[in-house]
């Protein structure tokens, strides 16, 4: 199958296009850069300059496609409302290509747009929408996006949790390296008795071509491989990767060090099943390490060594 992807030389897109290349797909991948056609065309990709504004560009790449994978996101546009608002566009201009061919149209949205369980129990997708002002932000793009199925595009979502892991990359996780050797503790919120949850990459983009290949229109999928970290575990864990003790802080502390995105994140327990992705797509993740493991034995080794020679040489 010929795939077109956007975000295709990011952190998930790069192990997205991997596995997709390695069944034997043909992968095209939008590159906003020279440097992400360099990227893209080095890791077998086929570059198609162009950006996310492009939109009838957009919609010309998926026509000639047999399915769309879209991980891309303009943070150049403005504010979290104003790239949401955006990337509403985008999933539309993509779905325009593929109007009444029922191929598939896997977006991406997040974990965190689902209201946590009152209880911090195990949740699933039909859990309602939270109104936190900023994820609420992300759900209405979710629901727009499900809600192209009525022009005939198998379009699905998949939901990310907070910790995406694996080969030393990430957003969270190297942040929150990076904060503790910076600041020379690893901060949890309060007791660090909520959960939080993760996915290990390679696990996640064999489930992003699962539900290009089998997923229902207008279904949503929480990707996740483990719903039990608690998050003082966590900080303990980079702490001592690290060399710097973990500390509990209240939560306006916490928020000034590490902003209020993240603070949301470390504050309240997400326990997200991945039950329907296993029961309907046949998603069976066997991540090598868990998201602890990895960072005290696993792929994070080399990077956690690079920050404390940089903070060494800084003389912190």
């Amino acid at each position: 199958m010929r795939i077109f992807m956007t975000g295709a030389s990011g952190y998930v897109g790069r192990a997205v296009a991997q596995q997709a290349i390695g069944q034997g797909h043909e992968v095209v991948g939008l590159a906003r850069s020279r440097e992400a056609s360099k990227r893209l065309a080095t890791a077998g990709v086929i570059p198609l300059d162009g950006s996310l504004r492009e939109h009838d560009r957009l919609a010309k790449a998926a026509s000639q496609a047999g399915g769309v994978i879209h991980l891309g996101l303009d943070y150049g546009v403005g504010s979290f409302g104003q790239i949401m608002a955006a990337d509403k566009a985008v999933v539309r201009a993509l779905a325009a290509g593929l109007a009444g061919t029922g191929k598939g149209l896997v977006t991406t949205s997040g974990t965190g747009v689902a209201a946590p369980a009152a209880d911090g129990g195990v949740t699933d997708e039909d859990a309602p929408l939270w109104d936190d002002p900023l994820l609420r932000l992300r759900g209405d793009a979710e629901v727009d996006a499900r809600s192209l199925a009525a022009d005939g595009v198998r379009v699905s979502a998949i939901r990310l949790p907070p910790f995406v892991y694996g080969h030393g990359g990430s957003s969270f996780v190297p942040a929150l390296l990076k904060a503790a050797v910076k600041n020379g503790f690893s901060p949890y919120v309060d007791a660090g008795s909520a959960m939080t949850s993760a996915v290990d990459v390679d696990e996640v983009a064999k489930l992003y071509l699962l539900a290009l290949e089998k997923a229902r229109p207008g279904s949503v999928f929480n990707a996740t491989t483990e719903i039990d970290v608690p998050l003082r575990a966590l900080a303990e864990t980079i702490g001592a990767a690290t060399g710097v003790p973990a500390r509990s802080l209240g939560r306006a502390e916490v928020e000034a060090l590490l902003g209020p995105f993240v603070t949301a994140f470390l504050s309240v327990s997400s326990r997200p099943s991945g039950a329907r992705a296993a029961q309907q797509l046949g998603w069976r993740p066997q991540p090598v390490l868990p998201l602890l493991r990895d960072i005290a034995e696993g792929s994070y080794r080399e990077r956690i060594e690079q920050l404390k020679r940089d903070a060494a040489d800084r003389g912190v």
